[in-house]
């Protein structure tokens, strides 16, 4: 019988991949943090500036509709992260994920008042969209 020279599984680590956690775990109230400050620039970019220019009866005005949604979006979920603090960044548990249709709700219910929200402001400003 012939003993190897070296051990050819020194190079390998053995772990229980169940009970592996990430190196650098992302705290869900730091990325709803993260989230609401990018809604809030988006949303003075992308609705705040835009009723400015139909407040000061600009000639022409550039919008979308995807882009305004962005702000009210990442704040909602900014909102999910910061206050329910779900478990992990993919929401897995049941409370999580019930929390988490709730804030589908809300932001469905938002996209649609804010539309027609703006499209009642622009008429008013003598716009139409």
């Amino acid at each position: 019988m012939q003993i190897p020279e070296k051990n050819q599984n020194e190079d390998y680590e053995f772990v229980n991949h169940a009970s592996r956690t990430p190196k650098k775990k992302i705290s869900p109230i730091a990325l709803g943090l993260i989230f609401i400050a990018g809604g809030l620039l988006c949303s003075y970019f992308f609705i705040y500036q835009k009723l400015q220019q139909m407040a000061e009866h600009a000639a022409s005005i550039s919008y979308s509709m995807k882009a305004m949604m962005l702000g009210p979006m990442l704040l909602i979920f900014g909102l999910y992260y910061a206050v329910i603090r779900p478990d992990d960044l993919n929401p897995v548990s049941p409370r999580d994920k019930k929390w988490l249709y709730v804030f589908v709700a809300v932001f469905i219910v938002a996209m649609i008042a804010l539309y027609e929200w703006f499209k009642t402001i622009a008429g008013g400003y003598g716009y139409s969209l």
